[in-house]
């Protein structure tokens, strides 16, 4: 079996395999599973209502959280990235 891949990958995959001192064809293969391996990983959990029960008695603050309107939430996550992407510090 052969592929056709766009020069740039097939660059990129060729530095890859120099770095690594090893073939195209072996690196090649190297991504591949590991790309097959981290799709595999991939599982979605279902939030519980037990899993709810636990973050409301451990957790004192999720209480407030949850009571919050969505677009609260939201307008602080994107405060928080702001934030970090600016790389504030903290004060004090």
């Amino acid at each position: 079996m052969s592929f056709d891949l766009p020069a740039s990958i097939e660059r990129e995959l060729e530095k890859y395999a120099q770095s690594e001192h090893i073939s195209p064809s072996e690196a090649a293969v190297k991504f591949i599973q590991s790309g097959l391996k981290s799709s595999r990983r991939k599982t979605t959990h279902e939030v519980t209502e037990a899993d709810l029960e636990t973050l409301r008695q451990n957790v004192p603050i999720f209480a407030f959280l949850e009571n919050l309107p969505d677009n609260v939430i939201d307008g602080m996550e994107a405060a928080s990235k702001q934030v970090r992407a600016e790389r504030f510090t903290p004060r004090g």
